[in-house]
């Protein structure tokens, strides 16, 4: 069976419900219950490759690079003869970051078509000092591209939409690879969804003869090289009301319009036989924040605002659904390589038995040691763990307690600096396994908080 895995970079699980295309909603089988990892990219998709989480695999903000550890799902998959490709416009995947690409025989950068004298070209022209800055300065770029002076260039390039040419791209080499009946991986990264959170299909801007596009003009040269900067982190940072709303209305056109693209793209895969023999996902690799807890974009958390994300699966022999079970996307990387091998889904995530004997999930996040500026709660490992409508973070500062059932919005925590065992209380009240249970409370307990990974 073939597999397709498409990632939709920065989809919150909330505005996608809303919003996804009919063909999600009627087909499928839909986890509304899903977490990722980490709150960004590169370890989220870390552990969909191996699962294992951040702490296991290892790659995140203080390393920047899955050095060791076993091999990923496209080594596994190439290795049995499978065609294995990356494609995307993401830096992150552009081979510079060590470990994270291996498997892949092919890696497809895609940028838009579209050049020429005009506004958005001109735009990026004039914010290479800015991105520049943003790449020496923050921690979510490697070293390799600190040093490569073209960098610069393509980074900017990223952020001028082309998912739409990404998923052509992907139909094409179905066709072909079907063609000619070889067996493929596919993975694509979309990213019109992450910052600056493009509005349209040509452009990261409105027209600029409408009220919103004017606005937009005037307010995002400010707002989005403080967010680039990460300054959200720092004390005394504010955002204005009417800034936030700026954002957020790109964020929900730009999400409209991966619906449609991602809608036009299942309907082609349909009309190539895709879902007779193919095993297709569509997930997220974290959410994005507009002031929740203080913060925006997506760093320095474990609230369900990142780590709560979509996911769907089809597949040629599974009953369509909604699923309430909390799972972890780290969990598909057996369910992929148990398909990839002929087997049955018996023991991956599309298995109740394996939902029941894994309900309780963990997150985490590794904290970048370059935010030298930021406030000293955001410079501290996080862990988090969630069973059923129970919730614990674990900070420095205390055990924090949620009832997500009552409380979606984690503002209210119950019994601060409770005892863990409060919350395996919980977990065992809502058919935890002991053995999950117990392994899952050890992880919290011996969690490294001030620990920067060597």
């Amino acid at each position: 069976m073939n597999i397709c895995l498409v990632v939709i970079d920065s989809l919150r699980f909330d505005l996608w419900q809303a919003l996804r295309p009919s063909r999600l909603r009627q087909t499928g089988v839909s986890f509304e219950r899903a977490y990722a990892s980490e709150c960004w990219t590169l370890p989220t998709h870390v552990s969909i490759f191996t699962g294992l989480l951040p702490s296991s695999h290892g790659a995140h903000l203080q390393s920047m690079a899955y050095l060791s550890g076993p091999p990923t799902i496209a080594e596994l998959l190439s290795s049995e003869g499978f065609e294995t490709e990356l494609i995307t416009r993401n830096p992150i995947f552009d081979g510079t970051i060590p470990g994270i690409t291996r498997g892949f025989q092919r890696r497809t950068r895609v940028t838009s078509p579209r050049s020429g004298l005009n506004h958005m070209s001109i735009m990026l022209a004039l914010s290479k000092p800015r991105f520049r800055r943003q790449i020496m300065e923050t921690g979510f770029f490697h070293e390799g591209h600190r040093r490569n002076r073209d960098f610069v260039a393509a980074f900017a390039r990223t952020t001028v939409p082309a998912d739409r040419e990404a998923l052509a791209h992907a139909i094409e080499r179905v066709r072909s690879l079907r063609r000619r009946n070889k067996s493929y991986f596919l993975f694509l990264n979309l990213f019109d969804v992450h910052a600056p959170y493009c509005p349209s299909e040509a452009s990261i801007f409105r027209c600029p003869l409408s009220v919103e596009g004017l606005e937009e003009l005037v307010r995002l040269p400010r707002v989005l090289p403080r967010l680039g900067a990460h300054s959200y982190l720092e004390p005394g940072f504010s955002m204005s009301e009417r800034s936030r709303r700026v954002l957020v209305s790109r964020y929900q056109s730009a999400v409209q319009l991966m619906s449609d693209k991602i809608g036009c793209f299942l309907d082609e895969a349909e009309s190539l036989g895709v879902f007779e023999d193919t095993l297709v996902i569509v997930t997220s690799d974290h959410g994005e924040a507009f002031g929740e807890h203080g913060l925006y974009l997506h760093d320095a958390s474990v609230w369900g605002t990142h780590l709560h994300v979509p996911l769907w699966i089809h597949h040629p022999e599974a009953m369509g659904g909604a699923v309430r079970d909390v799972v972890s996307t780290k969990d598909l990387f057996g369910l992929i390589r148990s398909i990839a091998m002929g087997r049955a889904t018996d023991g991956t995530i599309l298995d109740p038995e394996f939902r029941l004997r894994h309900s309780v999930v963990v997150g985490e996040h590794f904290y970048s040691p370059h935010a030298i500026r930021a406030e000293p709660k955001y410079r501290q490992n996080l862990v988090t763990a969630i069973c059923g409508d129970a919730k614990v973070i674990r900070r420095r500062e205390g055990n924090f307690l949620f009832d997500i059932a009552i409380d979606p919005g984690e503002e209210s925590a119950e019994g601060v600096g409770a005892p863990l065992d409060a919350f395996a209380e919980r977990c065992r009240a809502q058919g935890a396994s002991r053995t999950d249970v117990r392994d899952k409370l050890g992880h919290l307990q011996n969690w490294p908080f001030d620990v920067v990974a060597g």
